[in-house]
């Protein structure tokens, strides 16, 4: 088992005290194994902003069962899609058969529908948001969405952690129109990582239903960095 080392501080993000934790492997290793302490960041950070909203008089609205997100385009990076696809391998036989079967379908959808699969370049945020309106338009719920609750919901990705609503749950069946009224997060901890683990500091993502097939296409890359330098590199990106 690789060695693991341990490092704790506080953050001052928009003013509020963050402490934050991270356990990784001392030596090199891939960056997935951030993803955990990432994942707790994210929550942390979205409870601050909870805390917030709700101090000014308003309410999340979201709750289990109410699936509209679910039909969003999910940006994620590539190790959460290696994170994902290892999830789906561990799965039993059967439902790790259905859930690729989801994954498939909804990728015949969205090419059908003349959308590029892998969405717009980085920097781009206005084809971002065309992407992401023409891709909710197409109904296509996220292959891990059953009976319209997330069945993975521990390990569900950065960017689902950081969408709250207070706005009444129809509005987020009208995307696009302005009814939505998001929660303002600190920071957006699916790009600080996504950045903090490529290799050249750009935004690396993909629709989330391109996961299985990235990761069948794609070799797993070399570990170049220590687990300190990822924790290093996504600090570095926090501050910017």
């Amino acid at each position: 088992m690789q060695e693991t080392i341990t490092g704790s501080g506080q953050l001052k993000i928009n003013g509020e005290p963050i402490n934050i934790s991270f356990t990784v492997p001392k030596g090199l290793c891939l960056p997935e194994a951030l993803l955990p302490d990432a994942q707790r960041f994210a929550n942390q950070l979205t409870d601050v902003a909870v805390a917030r909203v709700e101090r000014s008089g308003h309410r999340v609205s979201c709750a289990k069962g109410c699936g509209a997100c679910c039909r969003q385009m999910v940006p994620i990076s590539p190790p959460e899609a290696r994170h994902l696809a290892a999830l789906v391998e561990a799965m039993p036989a059967a439902q790790a058969m259905e859930v690729r079967a989801r994954f498939k379908s909804a990728r015949e959808v969205v090419v059908a529908s003349g959308l590029p699969p892998h969405g717009p370049a980085d920097g781009d945020q206005a084809a971002y948001r065309a992407f992401g309106i023409s891709y909710f338009g197409l109904g296509v719920p996220c292959p891990f969405l059953v009976e319209e609750s997330c069945s993975i919901h521990p390990d569900r990705p950065l960017v689902c952690r950081e969408y709250l609503v207070t706005s009444p749950p129809a509005a987020c069946g009208a995307l696009g129109s302005g009814q939505v009224k998001q929660i303002p997060v600190p920071s957006r901890v699916w790009a600080v990582f996504s950045r903090s683990t490529s290799e050249d500091g750009g935004l690396a993502w993909m629709p989330l239903i391109e996961a299985l097939d990235y990761v069948a296409e794609t070799p797993a890359p070399k570990p170049v960095r220590t687990g300190p330098q990822y924790v290093e590199a996504l600090l570095k990106e926090l501050k910017k």
